[in-house]
């Protein structure tokens, strides 16, 4: 079979991220673990008329607008049987764009402060958790609007500055394709964490459905 081939998108609007670097870190580490053909991009073009060519495409973005036409062209590409994987930043992203959050189930509600945590596994026997223990990360703990009646959640995280726990990772179908969302991903301290890159990469082979 040949390898997977995944969109990194992570736009321009970045501020309190560095989308550009961490995106293009992401990218190098899913290309040398074999299996997975990475390409990263931020121009919004490819949206409307350039997806057609990938088995998923992963939303590493902040705030941006979507036109009309990117707005249906990503959302026609997951309705065929696309996949789409959002990423931290994702859900607090295209902030007019009802399609995309109705797609996505997620919409950024704030967050704790960056800190140390667990993430616990919720749901082992998924391919993309199976065998994955929870694991400690330093982070920013997101919190969500999110109707959780509609997607299967695999991760949580409990936030002691709240004594509230929230959802950290959760997958639904949209049309014929597949949506993966995952909470993680403020700065090169998660980045570089072994269980978070774990999920990145068995996250793009679910959403493709390659597991």
């Amino acid at each position: 079979m040949e390898n997977l081939k995944l969109l990194i998108f992570v736009g321009t609007e970045g501020i309190y991220h560095d989308h550009a670097g961490n995106g293009q870190f992401l990218t190098q580490m899913i290309n040398d673990g074999g299996e997975i053909q990475a390409d990263f991009a931020q121009d919004y073009n490819v949206l409307a008329e350039g997806l057609s060519g990938y088995d998923t495409v992963l939303f590493y973005t902040d705030v941006g607008e979507l036109t009309s036409a990117q707005e249906e062209g990503l959302l026609n590409y997951i309705r065929t049987g696309g996949g789409f994987y959002g990423l931290h930043t994702a859900a607090a992203s295209f902030r007019e764009s009802e399609g995309y959050h109705g797609m996505l189930n997620g919409f950024f509600d704030g967050h704790s402060p960056y800190m140390d945590f667990k993430v616990n596994v919720s749901e082992g026997a998924h391919p993309i958790t199976e065998g994955l223990a929870d694991f400690e990360v330093t982070d920013e703990l997101y919190y969500l609007k999110h109707n959780p009646a509609t997607s299967h959640h695999l991760m949580s995280a409990y936030d002691h500055t709240k004594d509230e726990t929230h959802v950290m990772a959760f997958h639904h179908t949209y049309g014929e394709g597949r949506v993966f969302y995952f909470a993680l991903g403020h700065d090169m301290a998660v980045l570089e964490n072994p269980s978070f890159q774990t999920v990145i990469r068995r996250g793009a082979l679910w959403a493709a459905k390659r597991l």
